[in-house]
């Protein structure tokens, strides 16, 4: 992963990738590789592999992050401007363009690749609704935004035209008919295999290129500004918070490999991008926000480092 992110930032400093190919190669991997990776994930998967003890564990404790957010908003923030994007900066995490295609990497073994794959996509159907949820009551109640009718319903809308939703459902359709009508009449991978197959060359190309762009994102040219409450963010988002979910996993839940995977990447990855944006089209600190999105991306690199090895020498993965 760190020597993906680093290609992408030297490939745009040498000018492999321009500006506008790094906005354009984000939306390719949004709105097209990632959606393949997750129905493709979900159409090789069933729902007898449904991980419902991970999914209730990891909704619980995106609620805690949640809460975890409130409680350093109160503490850190200066101003109005700051609450919500504080509350985001800790528990939104890059789950999208980071976590997704980090799960698969922490295996070697096929099998383990699959099951990983097939895990992190089921997970995606409550996680990334709830980030998007809970982002909005943060930037609409903490921020005391004045155009909170609005911006849920705004929020609904895209919740509902999200590319990763909609393949999301696709896949589960697929598997609801899969399971209630008899195999032979509805097989992508045997009756239309070439669609299959690219849609396969889709999901193989959403880790290394989302991966690549990330890195390729990232801005250090304007000075920090908050380095304080910068510094107790990230060392919340990216070491403290997660060190303590997988540790309660660890001593409390009979987890295997693929579910610990599905952990780092829902509470150890960085902050999303989207909270940035979002930050300043709502009247937040959106200076902060940036801060926040390049520092716990970039530090996530080491983090990440200490949080997988820490798994694997407890014999997690």
């Amino acid at each position: 992963m760190a020597i993906l992110m680093a290609m992408g930032y030297i490939f745009k400093q040498i000018g492999f990738f321009s500006d506008a190919f790094v906005r354009g190669g984000m939306k390719l991997c949004f709105y097209v590789l990632l959606s393949s990776s997750l129905f493709k994930n979900l159409y090789d998967s069933s729902l007898a592999d449904l991980p419902v003890r991970l999914i209730v564990f990891a909704l619980i404790f995106i609620f805690i992050d949640f809460g975890v957010g409130v409680l350093a908003a109160r503490l850190l923030a200066d101003n109005r401007k700051q609450k919500g994007v504080i509350i985001q900066g800790i528990f939104r995490s890059n789950f999208a363009y980071i976590g997704i295609p980090l799960a698969s990497m922490m295996f070697t073994n096929s099998e383990l690749v699959s099951a990983t794959a097939s895990r992190i996509s089921l997970l995606s159907m409550f996680v990334i609704p709830a980030f998007n949820v809970l982002s909005v009551v943060s930037l609409v109640v903490f921020n005391d935004n004045k155009d909170g009718e609005k911006l849920i319903t705004k929020t609904i809308r895209n919740i509902a035209k999200n590319p990763c939703i909609i393949s999301i459902v696709l896949g589960i359709i697929v598997l609801l008919f899969r399971s209630t009508v008899p195999s032979a009449a509805f097989l992508i991978k045997d009756h239309l295999n070439p669609i299959y197959k690219v849609i396969g060359y889709f999901a193989s190309m959403s880790t290394p290129l989302s991966l690549m762009l990330v890195g390729a994102s990232l801005d250090f040219s304007h000075s920090v500004a908050n380095i304080d409450k910068l510094s107790k963010i990230v060392l919340i988002k990216n070491l403290l918070y997660p060190a303590l979910v997988l540790v309660i996993a660890y001593l409390f839940m009979d987890f295997d490999g693929p579910d610990y995977a599905s952990l780092v990447s829902t509470f150890a990855t960085s902050t999303a991008v989207a909270s940035a944006v979002m930050a300043s089209e709502l009247d937040g600190d959106s200076d902060l926000a940036s801060e926040i999105v390049i520092y716990t991306t970039l530090f996530s690199i080491f983090s990440l480092l200490i949080i997988i090895y820490g798994l694997k020498a407890a014999g997690c993965l």
